[in-house]
């Protein structure tokens, strides 16, 4: 076969092929909106491309220096964009309902078949009972449960369910912004009752002269525009230093410089920055008397320099002792952060989400304010630092809901779930007081309703993503009834189930809209606002699937309020199902392009007509200039920062004034960022319980931390076989010298175990790692197929979910944070090349216990159990 042959035999291939464009905006792509050119042939993906709806045919890094700066570049995926098509067709992949027979929980039983009838009817008839029994908390929908919201979809009009207060991603840093800053995420991002947007867009960095990126990996964990920027910036010439105990992607590609840090032990080096700063002059005298409560600088300001009532001065020698940090560089970063404007320091949510993190972020949000640096271009508030104003209004699908006055009510934090369900049999039958309930659940008033957890609506991987698997498993498996939609067989939020639907993939299949509200023009929250793009209707649902918006049509039917939930969709049959909804995108696009109040003449927008749209639906302007943290309000004279004082306060009224344990809050707290709580008998040793100077540290003396993978978006893709192991080795990371010490060499197994949990893994042997620190990284999914023990209900884990090793305990803290970072020990078991264990073993995902799935035709005479 010659050259020509070849091209014929690929052209031939691709004949009938049809061209879709979308968007993967999954939660854990938060400033992004990636553009993904999908080809489509006979129903099936059969290729996707990167962005070409601006530049094409070029190299992003021959683009203009002028487009770059405004944003007109290519929004490209990440691997695992790239990677979709083998999740989408995985042999794995769940594409009927299914019902539980037996008890939940891995182990304790197994799967049939079922028709979508019986699925439906059993799930609306459970629904009602559980209400009927239980009242309207009794059922909990667990997807988007956050931001003071539930997601339950028919809430408004059959009420049941409650709301979260908090959030997860930036959990660690919500004390600092409300009692400092006076920022509410939930307010400006979600309810829009502030105008307050402390985020930024990705060429601001530009403007930066300095960043410091702590416990901030962009290359790896802020995928999109900002990460690629960031490189941007730094090959143009803004220095950058990273602060990590892990010598990270980041470190290697953007970093002039890295310091490496015991986990934990932030604060000691940020109040001795402080002590620097305030020592040799170096804050911003102007900023500070324009935007800062002088009172409470002044007892920050003694407290850093020894004056406060413990005595001790917060030098560099003070910190270096507890952070491992030399003084002498501690003391030459803090001069080059005061003498360098402006400084784009992100202090990431690692470094908060873990046990007094609330104060080291809170008090990298006082150093950027003392410098000048919060609010500016080029600076950051190291916050949430998410969300910024939309550039371009976007078309809206308008499916003609019914109204509605009913709130769905909040009732605990978000964090709290897995206490919720491992006390409220305590409470509900006497042997809890309401008091202590509402302390543990974090529940927001003394009056606020109290929930009784008895169905779950599980529409993502709940079960596995969050701190304290076994005790999380434990409260799933004790409810009567859960119900919900996963995408793979082995899935273990699946095995918590009663009944099971099979999960589209919303990007590629059907029309459903996106999560967090978005429809199908979907743009990032933050990061690059300039554009949208249509996520067309792409590939036939594989076997039995189905829109998610149709089953919750079907179950509204048997409730009594599909008129009101989906009035314009209720009886389209469901052959009809995408194409019907995809006719009201195209009413909401034209209605769109009519421009009826000029604004998109005045942007220089120039709509085309549907059909041209939709082959090339991405929609881009140029931006004038980036945007910053709260430049809307300071444009406009609008004061960002609602506390008491309306300044920035370094010592919070509100803490100062209120017993946190009668708030939401639910516990203790200092006005400012302290190295030793007031409220701790002793020392710091008692709270921080992840930390290195915990008593416990003798028994478990490596502190854990839990990065993100590039390769995952929290836990999706992780069955994923092309991400899986092919390219990305899981284990759990050790330095060197501590493998050394305990007989372990590279790609051993080994065991690692905590106080809540263990599993077994390879290890990975790599001075990235800083002694006496140890790293498994998120995303990993559940396989009990070890030993069961009193620790391990369902079994040791057998391929690596960090949560299994992390506690949830918050008191006498104030509650929030999801936690991410724990103390472990490692020990060898086997050598790596055992049969049995190594890159085979885990490729085939032979070691763990699988779901058993049964078909009817199979089960025969048991089919009757």
């Amino acid at each position: 076969m010659d050259k020509q042959d070849i091209i014929d035999a690929r052209k031939k291939a691709r004949e009938g092929e049809r061209i879709f464009y979308t968007s993967c905006p999954n939660n854990g792509c938060w400033d992004s909106a990636c553009i993904l050119k999908c080809h489509e042939k006979d129903g099936k993906l059969i290729a996707i491309e990167p962005d070409d709806s601006i530049n094409a045919g070029m190299c992003r890094e021959d683009v203009e220096w002028e487009s770059i700066w405004r944003g007109m570049v290519q929004m490209r995926p990440c691997s695992m964009g790239h990677a979709w098509k083998e999740e989408l067709y995985g042999e794995t992949r769940l594409t009927h309902p299914m019902k539980r027979i037996g008890e939940k929980g891995p182990g304790k039983g197994y799967f049939v078949e079922i028709g979508w009838e019986e699925a439906l009817d059993t799930i609306a008839e459970k629904m009602i009972e559980i209400k009927e029994k239980y009242g309207e908390f009794g059922i909990f929908h667990t997807q988007y449960g956050s931001f003071s919201k539930n997601g339950f979809p028919l809430a408004k009009w059959w009420p049941a369910s409650f709301g979260f207060w908090g959030d997860h991603s930036t959990s660690g840093h919500t004390a600092g912004e409300n009692f400092h800053l006076g920022f509410d995420l939930t307010k400006s991002m979600v309810s829009g009752a502030s105008p307050a947007l402390p985020g930024f867009e990705a060429s601001d960095v530009f403007n930066s002269k300095l960043i410091i990126m702590w416990g901030m990996d962009p290359v790896v964990d802020w995928f999109g525009p900002t990460s690629y920027y960031m490189q941007l910036a730094h090959e143009y010439g803004c220095k950058t230093i990273v602060v990590d105990p892990r010598y990270t992607a980041s470190c290697e590609v953007l970093a002039d410089q890295w310091i490496p840090i015991r986990p934990g032990t932030d604060l000691a080096m940020l109040l001795a920055m402080a002590q620097v700063l305030f020592e040799e002059d170096l804050y911003d005298h102007d900023y500070v008397a324009e935007w800062v409560e002088p009172e409470g600088f002044k007892e920050w300001r003694a407290y850093c320099l020894g004056r406060g009532e413990d005595g001790i001065a917060k030098t560099p020698e003070w910190a270096e002792a507890i952070c491992a940090v030399p003084a002498e560089t501690i003391r030459e970063f803090a001069r080059l952060y005061g003498t360098t404007k402006p400084v784009h320091l992100q202090y990431f949510y690692s470094c908060a989400k873990r046990h007094l993190g609330e104060y080291s972020a809170a008090a990298a949000m006082l150093l950027q304010t003392m410098t000048g640096n919060l609010a500016c271009p080029g600076g950051c508030q190291t916050g949430s630092a998410l969300p910024t104003p939309g550039r371009i209004p976007t078309p809206f699908a308008d499916f003609k809901q019914a109204p509605s006055d009913y709130t769905i009510p909040v009732l605990c934090n978000n964090n709290k779930l897995t206490e919720t369900l491992a006390c409220q049999k305590d409470y509900w039958e006497g042997r809890m007081s309401e008091e202590e309930f509402r302390h543990r659940i974090g529940a927001p008033t003394d009056d606020s309703p109290l929930p009784n957890i008895q169905m779950l609506i599980i529409e993502n991987n709940y079960v596995n993503n969050h701190h304290d698997t076994n005790k999380r498993m434990e409260g799933f498996a004790s409810t009567e009834f859960n119900w919900g939609f996963q995408w793979h067989k082995n899935q273990p939020s699946m095995e918590f189930c009663d009944i099971v639907l099979p999960s589209p993939v919303w990007q590629f299949e059907g029309m459903d809209q996106y999560m967090y509200g978005h429809q199908r023009f979907v743009s990032g929250p933050s990061g690059m606002r300039n554009y949208f793009v249509f996520s067309d209707a792409g590939c036939e649902y594989p076997g039995e699937v189905r829109s998610k918006e149709w089953v919750w049509t079907q179950i509204a039917k048997r409730l009594g309020v599909a008129e009101q939930y989906n009035p314009r969709m209720v009886d389209v049959e469901w052959e009809d199902w995408t194409a019907a909804q995809r006719e009201i995108y195209k009413e909401a696009y034209e209605e769109w392009a009519e421009d009826k109040t000029g604004v998109l003449k005045r942007l220089g927008i120039d709509p085309k007509p549907w059909d041209e749209f939709v082959a090339n639906p991405v929609v881009r302007i140029p931006i004038d200039t980036p945007y910053y943290p709260y430049k809307s309000c300071l444009e406009a004279g609008i004061n960002p920062f609602q506390t008491e004082s309306g300044k920035i306060e370094f010592v919070s009224s509100f803490v100062k004034k209120n017993d946190l344990t009668k708030t939401k809050w639910r516990g203790q707290f200092d006005p400012m960022p302290v190295w030793e709580p007031s409220y701790v008998e002793g020392d710091i040793a008692t709270a921080a319980a992840d930390g290195f100077y915990n008593p416990k540290a003798s028994e478990y003396p490596l502190s854990l931390v839990t990065p993100v993978s590039v390769y995952r978006q929290h836990s999706s893709n992780d069955n994923n076989p092309l991400l899986r192991e092919d390219c990305y080795r899981h284990g759990v990371w050790i330095s060197g010298v501590d493998a050394k010490a305990r007989g372990i060499k590279d790609g051993d197994v080994v065991r690692v175990y905590s106080e809540t949990g263990e599993m077994e893994l390879a290890a990975y042997v790599t001075n990235r790692m800083m002694p006496g620190t140890a790293a498994v990284h998120h995303g990993a999914w559940f396989q009990g197929g070890g030993k069961k023990t009193e620790l391990n209900p369902y079994g040791m884990d057998m391929r690596g979910a960090p949560n299994i090793l992390l506690d949830d305990v918050h008191l006498p803290n104030i509650l929030g944070t999801l936690l991410t970072a724990g103390l472990v020990e490692v020990e060898k078991v086997a050598d790596g090349d055992v049969e049995g264990y190594g890159p085979e073993a885990e490729r085939s995902g032979m070691r763990g216990a699988a779901t058993a799935i049964a078909s009817r035709e199979a089960l025969g005479e048991k089919e009757a159990l």
